[in-house]
């Protein structure tokens, strides 16, 4: 059982953090949007109650994205498909921005709410106790600023990355996308 990268494909352990990644992603945009939708609606109750699902499942899922980020990083990659070199670049462009901004994200969210005088609360399980004696303004505000520079950095590079994945499947098929469904037989 190839657990780790090759240069011919990719091993269980990145192909079971990508769909766990994935999963957790449209998870967390979809609460995210759906309270920021709620807020500007003025239904404080539905914001509230969907901002405890994404805090919650942010914590849930804070370890896997770094996990992805980390992973990607200490593996060997894949040999890259055969492209136009500005596809490729596009391609290798999108895969950092996409973890570049997990790990923006995985950073600022909490420090968003540590920052505004907040425990992490999960799910009313148990809370991660802020860091910070009290709100501090300037940070919150940064961290605020980072999420949602994190998040429509994940929504734009998300939606590049299913187009590039569209291509590889339906006008190329090349088995690039079935790369990341299992690994290469070795």
């Amino acid at each position: 059982m190839q657990w780790i990268n090759t240069k011919d494909g990719y091993g269980w352990l990145s192909i079971t953090l990508h769909w766990l990644a994935a999963i957790g992603i449209i998870l967390l945009l979809t609460t995210g949007f759906r309270a920021d939708f709620a807020g500007e609606a003025g239904d404080r109750a539905a914001r509230s109650a969907l901002m405890g699902w994404h805090v919650g499942l942010g914590a849930t899922f804070a370890l896997i994205l770094l996990a992805r980020v980390f992973a990607s990083y200490a593996q060997p990659r894949p040999t890259a498909p055969e492209q136009a070199p500005a596809l490729k670049f596009l391609s290798a462009a999108t895969h950092q921005a996409l973890l570049l901004a997990i790990l923006v994200q995985v950073i600022s969210g909490p420090l968003a709410v540590w920052s505004g005088g907040r425990a992490v609360n999960v799910f009313d399980i148990f809370a991660i106790p802020s860091p910070f004696a009290e709100r501090n303004e300037g940070v919150h505000e940064f961290a605020e600023l980072m999420h949602a520079i994190g998040r429509w950095t994940i929504v734009g590079a998300l939606g590049l990355h299913v187009l590039g994945a569209l291509k590889h499947a339906l006008i190329d098929r090349d088995g690039v996308l079935m790369r990341m469904i299992r690994p290469a037989k070795g």
